[in-house]
């Protein structure tokens, strides 16, 4: 059986990975000279398993007003079109307590599985990524983010998270380079099953291997133009080298996803979320594995000898621009967090389109198309979700249940 994966980022690597191991005959299509080079170059680094709670929830709901036209606040809207106000609806009626209680028990499902694979596929490989498993450290600057934070790992300790709640001085103990910060910490978590790993160094390696050894063809510098249907199939797809056909494709362009599923009919409520990151050289001041500071929603994660630091997210459409302004607020929360980090040396910029959905979760597997599969729509989470999402589609595909209940992560959700 042939297969045709459209898009290289992580979900379509690790999408070829599965299926090539299974015997199909694929081919991936990517308009890059790589893969990996967009959403997954250089995002945070965190297989943040564990942290499940979604953007959409009263909580934050409460401080929209607040956010979402500040140049400097955690999520800011700089675009507002007709795709974007559908998709805010969305988000709006899944801002209940109800809502985001089942989307976080989802995504919760979804992390600890993907954790399972990934383990799994580190055994098959022995890749080198950066990779290591001293879980995360979350910590907050008010009584208010900490005692919600307390709570929220309360109720998704009742579906396997495993966490421990600290003091302040016990966040120090965790990790000692805190303790020169200026921030104001008064407590934090931390979350013990979650790892750390390059996500552009592991797509590197996992194409290569399963070029190598499954026989997998990466067709780079191919931009797809149009998705054909007929007959309730997808039909083939026309690039800028040529026209390609196989019998089954699956949707992994991230941001870009409902773009061409438009062509052929199919209407998903994702929306690019722009996220920032800045890297750096890291010395002995920095720290030695992974921070998510719960107030201001930045992440900082040593990667090899490099500090990563990742965060905001900003409604922009599709462009890809790198803003100044939403740079300089995490430079100066890095300064304060860190301040005898080498402030010498120069500081890598960049920015990302996510691919997020209204209520947390993405969109997996099966459509009205009979041949057409989706493994998109993953937000802030494509690193953390992506091993267990692509053995789900690749089950899809083979005739297979899948590993986990798949409430809450088909495209069914958004059909009224």
């Amino acid at each position: 059986m042939k297969v045709l994966i459209l898009g290289s980022g992580l979900l379509g690597v690790m999408t070829a990975y599965e299926l090539g191991k299974r015997g199909f005959d694929v081919t991936v299509l990517e308009r890059n000279a790589e893969s990996a080079r967009e959403t997954s170059y250089a995002n945070g680094g965190q297989l943040s398993y564990t942290h499940a709670e979604p953007w959409a929830t009263p909580g934050v709901l409460k401080k929209l007003p607040k956010w979402l036209f500040h140049a400097d606040s955690p999520l800011v809207v700089r675009r507002l079109d007709k795709e974007m106000i559908k998709w805010g609806l969305i988000f709006l009626r899944n801002c209940t307590a109800e809502h985001a209680a089942m989307n976080c028990v989802n995504l919760l499902r979804l992390g600890l599985y993907s954790k399972e694979v990934l383990e799994k596929i580190r055994a098959e490989t022995g890749i080198a990524f950066d990779f290591y498993s001293r879980g995360i450290l979350h910590i907050f600057s008010t009584e208010a983010d900490f005692e919600h934070a307390k709570k929220q790992y309360i109720f998704q300790a009742k579906f396997g998270d495993e966490h421990k709640v600290l003091t302040r001085e016990e966040c120090f103990a965790v990790e000692p380079n805190l303790a020169h910060t200026s921030r104001t910490i008064v407590g934090g978590v931390h979350a013990v099953q979650d790892e750390i790993g390059d996500t552009y160094m592991f797509c590197k390696a996992l194409a290569a291997i399963a070029s190598a050894r499954y026989g997998v063809k990466f067709e780079y510098g191919v931009t797809i133009e149009k998705l054909h249907a007929g007959d309730n199939a997808i039909t083939g797809v026309t690039t800028d080298k040529g026209d390609i056909s196989a019998d089954a494709y699956v949707m992994a362009m991230g941001s870009y996803s409902p773009v061409y599923l438009q062509q052929v009919g199919i209407h998903v409520p994702i929306y690019p979320m722009k996220g920032y990151s800045i890297t750096l050289p890291a010395n002995e001041f920095c720290p030695q594995s992974s921070i998510t500071d719960g107030s201001h929603k930045i992440v900082y994660t040593r990667m090899g000898n490099s500090l990563r630091v990742a965060g905001t997210a900003e409604f922009a459409g599709y462009n890809q621009g790198i803003n100044p302004k939403r740079i300089t607020p995490m430079v100066e929360a890095t300064k304060e967090m860190f301040p005898r980090a080498d402030w010498n040396q120069e500081i890598d910029t960049w920015a990302c389109l996510r691919p997020s959905t209204p209520d947390g979760p993405p969109v997996l597997g099966h459509t009205p198309l009979t041949n057409l599969f989706l493994n998109t729509g993953h937000g802030t989470l494509g690193w953390t979700q992506g091993a267990g999402s692509a053995t789900i589609v690749a089950d899809m595909i083979e005739g297979k249940p899948a590993g986990i209940l798949l409430n809450g992560f088909t495209l069914e959700r958004f059909v009224r």
